[in-house]
């Protein structure tokens, strides 16, 4: 038989008219179904590839990443929080005096009577040199790094001399402006680096990126306390070394690798001298 043959009984009148007639059914193919199963199965497995891949990636990304990860998550819930930046005083107006001149009497030895005492307006400024960003609730240390390779151009020697410098702080790129100098002043700091690194200061610039165009940031450096003022925010390759290079006004440089955990770009922002005391 062919064709999916199959037989009825038929039931007549008398049961010597059963007989056994041979019907021929054909039924639709099925490979039309079997095509489309193999089709969804095929984009399933895709689907399960992409999402494993991803579950995995993230996983590690997030090992590698964490503390800066944690850095960025413990800011959004204190901003959301309302708390305060302490650092915020830094960077304030200096406020005129208002308080008038205190009469100190004198009596005994040389002086004699009353001596007028004006108000003192101290601030304590650290002997090394320190940025502050308030906005990011950071107070780190500047380091400096060697010029002997970069005038050698000794390429990856002054690489690796960054890379243990930044294990201290951030640092003040070699060959760059000092604050004061009327030029470029650039800084450099990790966003995010291996967790397993000994520094203290691999997520210096984690949240650099939450920095605001008009927040103020401080430069300490010789005894004196150098305020800039955020005005540009761009993000650049790596070979776009432009940033880098002098100007004819004093400002301040700060770089950090983005987005977190990659090299892949460069943040950068730049702000103008607005007061030095």
């Amino acid at each position: 038989m062919s064709d999916r043959d199959h037989y009825v009984l038929h039931v007549g009148a008398h049961p010597s008219s059963h007989h056994l007639q041979k019907e021929k059914t054909k039924h639709p193919p099925k490979f039309h179904t079997k095509q489309r199963n193999s089709a969804w199965a095929w984009i399933w497995d895709k689907v399960h590839f992409v999402l494993v891949s991803g579950a995995v990636f993230l996983m590690i990304y997030t090992l590698l990443n964490w503390q800066a990860l944690y850095i960025n998550a413990q800011y959004y819930w204190e901003t959301w929080r309302g708390a305060e930046r302490p650092l915020e005083r830094l960077v304030e107006e200096t406020p005129v005096a208002n308080e008038p001149e205190r009469i100190v009497t004198v009596e005994g030895g040389a002086q004699h009577g009353e001596l007028p005492v004006p108000p003192l307006q101290l601030e304590v400024v650290p002997p090394d040199t320190r940025l502050v960003v308030p906005r990011i609730n950071q107070n780190v240390p500047v380091i400096g790094v060697r010029n002997e390779n970069l005038i050698a151009r000794q390429w990856e020697a002054l690489e690796q001399d960054i890379q243990s410098a930044l294990r201290s702080g951030v640092i003040h790129y070699p060959g760059t402006a000092l604050p004061g100098d009327g030029g470029n002043v650039v800084l450099t700091g990790h966003s995010s680096y291996y967790a397993w690194d000994p520094g203290r200061f691999k997520d210096v610039f984690a949240l650099l990126h939450d920095v605001q165009l008009g927040d103020r940031v401080v430069l300490f450096f010789n005894q004196k306390k150098y305020t800039y003022e955020v005005d540009s925010r761009v993000i650049v390759l790596p070979q776009q070394v432009d940033v880098l290079a002098a100007t004819d006004h004093e400002q301040l440089t700060l770089i950090t690798c983005t987005p977190i955990g990659t090299n892949l770009k460069r943040l950068v922002l730049t702000a103008r001298l607005v007061e030095v005391q």
